[in-house]
């Protein structure tokens, strides 16, 4: 029995690859179903409109990066709880925390076409421009300062300013992320995923108090 058609997925997936490709106000909802290949007509039954469809991607981003990072692994609970995970976490394992972020935002089908259509789109579209600096300028920033505030005020890291401390540390994984764009081949992607392992290395090496490449005993 063939199964039964989510034509309402489809759209999501079709509209998602047509912004990041085209830029959202270049599409229009006939683009859209023809790339489903309905009518379009058939998209109104479960939009009501194009930015009902940004909104639903949006929500959708937000439920598969929380997704991702539980399994990628990434310490969860209040801040106190995490600053207390990262401070015995061996820097090696901080390293594979850090690639597998890395390669989600360049390897998810998902998350990395959301990220180009915010790229593209920033610079047309006030809303996405604002979109795009929530994802990943103003939230990664200002989360990473509260932690590293916390990891300093806690001891496990040297007295330096968190604010600076996030820009050292998220600057350069950003730049690696959108420089995977343009990687020709499997090799390239490869070797700036070592890039960003060796960054997240050197900076906790650099900043922790106590840097501990075995971990606890």
């Amino acid at each position: 029995m063939t199964p039964r058609r989510n034509t309402k997925e489809d759209i999501l997936q079709a509209s998602l690859r047509l912004f990041a490709r085209a830029g959202f106000e270049a599409t229009g909802m006939r683009e859209i179903a023809a790339a489903v290949g309905i009518q379009p007509a058939s998209v109104y039954k479960h939009f009501a409109c194009k930015q009902a469809i940004l909104d639903a991607l949006v929500r959708r981003m937000d439920e598969r990066y929380e997704l991702a990072s539980a399994a990628i692994g990434l310490p969860e609970g209040s801040v106190d709880e995490q600053v207390r995970d990262y401070a015995v976490t061996p820097v090696a394992q901080m390293a594979d925390l850090g690639e597998g972020m890395f390669r989600y935002w360049t390897e998810d089908e998902f998350a990395t076409l959301f990220r180009q259509m915010l790229t593209v789109e920033q610079y047309r579209t006030p809303e996405l421009g604002a979109l795009y600096r929530r994802y990943f300028i103003e939230a990664p920033l200002a989360w990473q300062e509260t932690l590293f505030a916390s990891m300093v005020e806690s001891g496990a890291f040297v007295r330096d300013d968190p604010k600076m401390l996030a820009l050292e540390f998220f600057a350069p994984l950003m730049m690696l992320i959108q420089a995977a764009d343009g990687a020709t081949d499997a090799a390239a992607r490869e070797r700036l995923v070592d890039l960003a392992r060796q960054h997240v290395i050197r900076f906790g090496e650099r900043h922790a108090c106590a840097p501990n490449a075995e971990g606890p005993e």
